[in-house]
This record gives C-alpha cells, structure tokens and sequence, in this order.
C-alpha cells in the first residue's frame, strides 16, 4: 500500500505547482515591485510566514524578480502601488480583509484542500 504523503510534503508539492502557475501567468510581465523584465519568481505581497492562508492565493502572489523578492528589503514599497493599480482597488481592499480575516481565523489547511490546488494549478498551467 501506497504511504500518503505528509501534510507538509503535500504543501510543498502544492507551492511548486502554484509558483509555475504565477511565473507562466505573468511571464510576459514586469517584476510587479521594481517593473524590470528579468527573470520572474513567485512574489508573495503577504509573506506565507505569519500569512500561510494567503499562500496560494492568486491576487496575493505576482511575478517578481529575483532581486526583489529576495534581496530587496523596501520592495513592498513598490509592489503595493503597482498591486493596487494591477487589481484594482476593490480586488485589493478585498485582498487586505482576506489577510485581516486570516490573521484572525488563522485557517489551516487541510489535506484535500491542498490536494484539490494541486490537481487545479497542473490544469490551470496547461490551459496558459
């Protein structure tokens, strides 16, 4: 019989398929914070520590480069504006409720959940 994978295994499975998703959605883009046509990663606007309900939601994460995702210690600066005009501000203000909702709902995630965005991220990646 088959082991199932761990929760955590699972989630990390999960970020994979997601984060292709966000760089082949926004490949054609610039880095949502600096606006440079570099390489993009998968940028989270809240970070999945402290906002792990957010991680796999698409108005939270957007194609950033390297530099800033990783290196830029102000480039939220930038992402927020260019978020907001990219959303739109209600698509936005809802994004900021769904972060205060989930700071006080704290969700945890559960298997089928994750299993579910697997099987929806590999679809939506192969429609693109």
């Amino acid at each position: 019989m088959k082991k199932k994978k761990t929760l955590p295994k699972l989630k990390k499975e999960c970020q994979v398929v997601f984060n292709a998703f966000i760089r082949e959605r926004d490949k054609d883009l610039p880095c949502i914070s600096c606006g440079r046509k570099l390489g993009l990663q998968a940028g989270h606007y809240y970070p999945t520590q402290g906002y792990d309900g957010l991680r796999f939601d698409e108005d939270n994460v957007h194609g950033e480069c390297a530099g800033c995702n990783c290196f830029d210690d102000s480039h939220l600066i930038g992402y927020g504006f260019n978020l907001e005009v990219k959303l739109g501000k209600k698509r936005y203000n809802e994004l900021i409720q769904r972060a205060r909702d989930y700071k006080q709902s704290g969700k945890k995630w559960s298997r089928s959940e994750i299993e579910d965005l697997i099987k929806e991220y590999k679809l939506k990646i192969k429609e693109l």
